[in-house]
């Protein structure tokens, strides 16, 4: 599932272009962010700053596509995102800085990381269905 939006701070907002890189595969629901060394977004990894992150895929782009564009939405403070974690859900987490084990999956290792692009404010479902609600740093 990725990255999903549970809750929507900004009723007003659109779906964004954002530049496509080229030869890149793009998941829906994955977090993209700034290429710093072109003018492109790419699938944000473990050590994506947050000051890079963009927005979220709304659809799944191949690698051979054709466009110039990938279309996401920007993310706003307050925003909430379901999203798949590493490891089981926990309660214990709530408030924890986490970062990506790659674009569609929160690394929730059960410590605050500084560096960390989310922080968690909920759990979903069973802790085996590794899902918990995050906001964005």
């Amino acid at each position: 599932m990725a990255f999903s939006q549970s809750v929507i701070k900004n009723p007003t907002r659109s779906v964004e272009e954002f530049p496509k890189a080229t030869g890149t595969v793009y998941l829906k629901g994955a977090i993209i962010a700034k290429d710093l060394g072109s003018n492109a977004t790419i699938p944000a990894t473990s050590s994506t700053p947050r000051s890079s992150v963009l927005g979220v895929t709304t659809e799944a782009v191949a690698a051979g596509d054709a466009r110039i564009e990938v279309l996401g939405l920007e993310i706003f403070s307050n925003d909430e995102f379901l999203a798949d974690t590493t490891n089981n859900s926990n309660v214990a987490h709530y408030g924890q800085r986490m970062v990506l084990t790659n674009s569609v999956t929160v690394n929730n290792t059960g410590t605050d990381d500084a560096n960390g692009l989310v922080y968690q404010v909920g759990v979903y479902g069973d802790a085996a269905d590794k899902k918990i609600i995050v906001k964005f740093v």
